[in-house]
């Protein structure tokens, strides 16, 4: 079982990249049998150029591209959208938590290479937000993301990457979305390792991709997996 621990970046010129890229190739020859990837990001088609896979996806365009040259399939481990929005909203406000997921979401946008404008990316994560409408009790749109802004961070811009980058970092507690955004994670890591396990479970060789702060919490509990299930 391989890990490794991204630092969330879409520059090609990254040293993490050229480190992914010898960990893999070790993986590839040092494992024998049936292999599985799994990858925290999604990807709907990946560019044939490895650079401007990662240039749009970061560290999960890399290793995506990494295994299909592979011919082999990254999957993404996660607990649907559903159930995470379900989940949170039982522990926060719904309204607080739908705050949370676009401004995790509008922080990723400028990490991206995008050809939508910061609004186009505000009405695309608000349409899809929209969708658990059933689970939130409102339709999250335009005039209720400007009346929770404001009431919770009154004046400040939502067009600002270092604050939405302080507000969705969830080793940080400052704020009650820096609270929401370390619950999800937790969900996710619960979930996530359910899913490692099985696979690990079933005697398939793994290598993972996701970001340090995964690693962090997940890297005891799959040590004692592997010492647990040994090969």
């Amino acid at each position: 079982m391989y890990f490794f621990g991204a630092r969330h970046t879409n520059n090609p010129s990254d040293e993490q990249f050229e480190r992914l890229e010898l960990l893999w190739n070790d993986f590839l020859n040092k494992s024998q049998g049936l292999k599985s990837v799994f990858v925290e990001g999604a990807i709907h088609e990946i560019p044939q150029d490895y650079k401007e896979s990662i240039a749009q996806y970061g560290e999960t365009g890399a290793i995506c591209w990494l295994a299909l040259k592979a011919n082999l399939e990254a999957v993404r481990p996660e607990p649907g959208e559903g159930e995470q929005r379900k989940k949170l909203s039982s522990l926060f406000d719904p309204n607080c938590v739908a705050y949370a997921v676009i401004a995790q979401n509008l922080s990723g946008w400028f990490r991206h290479t995008s050809p939508i404008s910061f609004e186009e990316a505000v009405e695309k994560v608000l349409d899809r937000e929209a969708k658990f409408v059933d689970t939130y009790g409102f339709v999250p749109d335009k005039t209720w993301l400007g009346n929770q802004h404001r009431k919770l961070f009154i004046e400040q811009k939502l067009e600002d990457k270092n604050f939405l980058d302080a507000i969705t970092d969830p080793r940080k507690s400052e704020t009650l979305i820096n609270q929401i955004v370390s619950a999800r994670s937790s969900v996710r890591d619960e979930h996530i390792f359910r899913e490692i396990e099985k696979v690990w479970e079933s005697g398939k060789n793994i290598f993972i991709v996701y970001g340090k702060g995964h690693l962090a919490v997940l890297d005891k509990p799959l040590r004692e997996l592997v010492a647990d299930v040994p090969r």
